[in-house]
């Protein structure tokens, strides 16, 4: 059964939308590829949550990267969300010497830098924001990057638990004019009044009708989000290919092969010395042939 799933919502009379997430067996599948520190799987859950939340209101056909560099105690926190919704995630740290020093969810969030990048299929670009952490959760360093490098007054509320994680946005739309400015903050003073216990305990709909009891608000059908990674054998060859042949070849020399572990999803993957010359003699192919077109 697929219970991983966003709702979007849209304010009828003003120029405010919102998205709501739920994740149960993405979540699982995600935390389940590796054992984590408590506060380290509970960051990684927030920054899924809070990957689609952005993912699902942006225009683009593409996919929306948030990752975790320059921190002291975890080497690295990331998570892909592509326009439909499909995910994978992650993290790498260096388990600490004591069970006294466990890395703890404010290690993650309150040191680094939480680095966005927005990349489109359709127009070949890619743009990307960087925000300095030092927030005392997830929730809050997005709202302040949102307002600071978006303009856009924005709410985020992450509720974790180990077998489900859920996320409530609120953004103001660019177009909102003056006349709306008062019931824009009505609704935002509102909206601070949502509590993670709600969050977790009651559906969206319920939600909303408590919490705006007198706005129009318009919530659209549920879109599933899935569980998938991009790693392939050939895109694993490739990586083999841009390392090297001199290297490639010297790591077949030493171990008689070569074995390669996906971080997403623990796909593992073994290339024999007949695979990687194979590599290689097609690659020489390609290139001649292409010479002898040119000439």
């Amino acid at each position: 059964m697929q219970n991983s799933f966003v709702r979007r919502f849209l304010f009828n009379k003003l120029h405010v939308r919102g998205s709501y997430v739920e994740l149960t067996d993405v979540w699982l599948t995600v935390s389940g590829q590796k054992e984590y520190p408590e506060g380290v799987r509970q960051f990684l859950g927030e920054l899924i949550v809070a990957n689609i939340l952005m993912t699902s209101n942006m225009k683009l056909d593409g996919k929306l990267t948030t990752q975790i560099n320059d921190n002291p105690k975890i080497d690295l926190v990331i998570s892909e969300c592509t326009s439909d919704l499909k995910v994978r995630a992650m993290a790498k740290f260096s388990m600490p010497a004591h069970k006294d020093e466990q890395i703890s969810y404010t290690d993650c969030i309150n040191k680094g830098v939480l680095v966005i990048n927005v990349s489109s299929n359709t127009q070949n670009k890619r743009y990307q924001s960087i925000v300095t952490l030092s927030s005392h959760d997830l929730a809050t360093a997005l709202d302040e990057y949102m307002l600071q490098s978006e303009q856009l007054k924005s709410l985020f509320v992450i509720a974790y638990t180990d077998n489900r994680v859920v996320g409530f946005m609120l953004q103001q739309l660019p177009e909102h004019n003056v006349i709306e400015k008062g019931e824009i903050e009505r609704v935002f003073m509102l909206a601070n009044t949502l509590t993670r216990h709600e969050l977790l305990n009651k559906q969206i709909e319920i939600l909303l009708a408590q919490v705006f009891p007198e706005d129009d608000i318009v919530v659209f059908d549920r879109q599933v989000v899935e569980f998938k990674c991009t790693c392939s054998h050939d895109r694993v060859l490739e990586m083999l290919r841009n390392l090297g042949k001199e290297e490639v070849l010297s790591i077949i020399a030493e171990k008689g092969k070569i074995e390669v572990t996906c971080d997403f999803c623990n796909m593992h993957y073994v290339f024999s010395n007949n695979d990687i010359q194979d590599m290689f003699n097609t690659m020489c192919v390609n290139i001649e042939s292409i010479s002898k077109e040119i000439h």
